[in-house]
This record gives C-alpha cells, structure tokens and sequence, in this order.
C-alpha cells in the first residue's frame, strides 16, 4: 500500500483546489474519466440510496472542476494521524514484446467470444483517489457500477461498494475485489436524462472505432495517453465487440511508447496481459489490461509517473476494470 503522511495530505488538498481550473476549459480525459466519481460523491454521507432521476454526463464542468488538481482518499490511523492509502501495483512475469501481446490477443478475438453487436450496458469495478477527510475512513473501498441505457438516453445506474480492503490486511498484491451489498447510487433515467456523443452503434472498422474514439474526446492525432483516455470514456459506456477491441489494440500497437509489461492477475481474480503507456505530461502512466483468455481489453490502471512530491511514484490513483 502507498501511504501518504498528514503534510503531504495537506499540500494535496491545497494543490487540488479546483478553483483554479479556467474558465470555459473543456474536460480532458482524466475529466471524462471521473463521472462515475462525480455521481457517487454526491450521495449523502449515510449513504442513502439516491432514487431522483439524475442527468448523467459523459463530460461536465464539475468534471473538469474536480480533475483539475489531484484528489486523495483521506484516512485517519487510530492515532489521529491522517494519511492516505492506494492498492498494491500490480507485479508482472515476462510475456513478451508489445506486438507479440497483440498478435496474441488479436488471434484470441478472431475466435469471436464477445457480442455480435455493440450493447449499451457496461458493468465495471472502479476505484480512485477522492477527497473524504471529515469521512475520517480506514479502509480503500472500490465500487461496482452498472450502466444501462437506451437509444433514447433513458436508462439506470447500480453503484454497489465492493469490500473495503485495509492499509494492512489486503490478501495479496491485486487486493482483489469482492461485491459487497452495500447500496450507494441507484439512478433511474428518463428518456433524455443520459446524455452521450455516440448514440447509435459505432462501426466495427477501424474507421467506426476511430469515429467513435474521436467523439469521446480524442484529438486527430493523438498520443498513446490520449487514445487510452477515449477507450476508458467509451469503454465506460459500451460492451464492444471483438472486431473493435481488435481496432482498438491495433492504434495502441502505433503509437509511440507503448511496452508490454507482462502478465499478471488484475483485480477481479483474472490473468491477463499489460502494456504500459508512458505519462503524457499530466503527471500518471497508464497500464492497459488484456485478457489472457478473450484477448479483450478489460481494464486500465493509472499510476503516478514520477515522485511528485506528494504522490510516491508508482502508487496507483485509479482503475476501471470491465467484467
């Protein structure tokens, strides 16, 4: 675990301060990436499940407002000192190059284990670094988000807490995720009330998928960060098909930068492969998860690039695991 002291906390909580962020700034991907964040921490501290309709946003202000500085879970040991917890990186065995954990995965995708078609449901594990220092929490406590909507923008969200894992009794290096039964959004949406770029199914070219990447903010000609940050934010909203996590692999595989890590277990317990995307200039670098068995992309983790000061390099800040 990467344990942060009371000064480094609060150097944080001052650097984060999302007054800063300019006016009129459109969200980046690390924006994009927070919405599940922005909708869980509007729940009430008792926790209350939320039944209002909700606009669900898959870009906002308050996004960009809160991914403008870094956040931080804060906790408090039983001797008052407050200090923040991330999960154990995860450990690797060599797997080869980059290309060959593609050929790989693409030749497992041929075989054609995913849905025919694009569907508008996504459930996915999600964890990362949030301000909760009046919560005074002990724990790291991951969330289980199921998303589904319809063609015309209604749909619900179901964000369960999985089981907390603690700064000194996580099972093993993945800190494996387990569901809990503990209730923290329940959203239904009106026709209208989720709101997308991309409403009909994406193509399954590579000209669909890079159509589909752009409208979830990806620039023209981007880096390897930058495309990762699209796949999460599409990722985030669609269970894709093999032919398009095929397109996907393949962008990755072009750009710059990009090395296989190797093989490990993620943390829903499954083998998969890992590619490292180096820091773009926010500060974090990026793994991809593939699995071993699908060859799909089935998570992506972000890591602190380099020693910040206040962040260990290394320490994990977020992940989103699709099952």
């Amino acid at each position: 675990m990467t344990v942060l002291d009371d000064d480094a906390l609060t150097r944080l909580l001052i650097e984060a301060n999302p007054a800063r962020t300019p006016q009129g700034a459109e969200p980046d991907a690390a924006a994009l990436r927070m919405r599940e964040r922005i909708i869980s921490g509007a729940v009430k501290p008792e926790r209350a499940v939320t039944r209002r309709p909700v606009r669900v946003a898959w870009a906002s202000a308050a996004a960009a407002a809160v991914a403008a500085g870094v956040v931080v879970f804060g906790l408090v040991t039983p001797a008052g000192q407050a200090v923040a917890v991330t999960p154990q990186p995860l450990t690797f065995t060599d797997a080869g190059s980059t290309q060959q954990i593609i050929e790989r995965s693409r030749a497992l995708l041929a075989e054609g284990t995913g849905p025919d078609l694009p569907q508008r449901e996504v459930e996915s594990a999600i964890w990362a670094l949030s301000v909760d220092v009046d919560e005074q929490q002990m724990a790291v406590t991951p969330q289980i988000s199921t998303l589904t909507w319809n063609e015309d923008l209604s749909g619900s969200l179901l964000i369960v807490g999985a089981e907390p894992y603690w700064p000194d009794g996580a099972p093993d290096d993945s800190a494996e995720i387990v569901r809990g039964e503990e209730v923290l959004v329940d959203l239904e949406m009106a026709p209208g009330e989720f709101n997308t770029p991309v409403v009909a199914p994406p193509g399954d070219d590579e000209t669909g998928v890079r159509d589909m990447l752009t409208a979830y903010g990806m620039p023209e000609d981007p880096n390897a960060s930058e495309l990762v940050g699209a796949m999460v934010t599409a990722l985030d909203q669609w269970t894709l098909t093999d032919a398009q996590h095929a397109a996907m692999l393949e962008m990755l595989r072009d750009e710059d930068g990009v090395r296989g890590l190797g093989a490990s277990t993620d943390r829903l317990g499954r083998p998969v492969y890992a590619l490292n995307v180096p820091d773009s200039g926010d500060g974090t670098e990026e793994t991809v998860l593939i699995s071993t068995e699908t060859g799909r992309i089935v998570g992506v983790e972000s890591e602190q690039g380099a020693k910040d000061g206040i962040i260990p390099e290394g320490a994990v800040v977020m992940y989103n695991l699709w099952f």
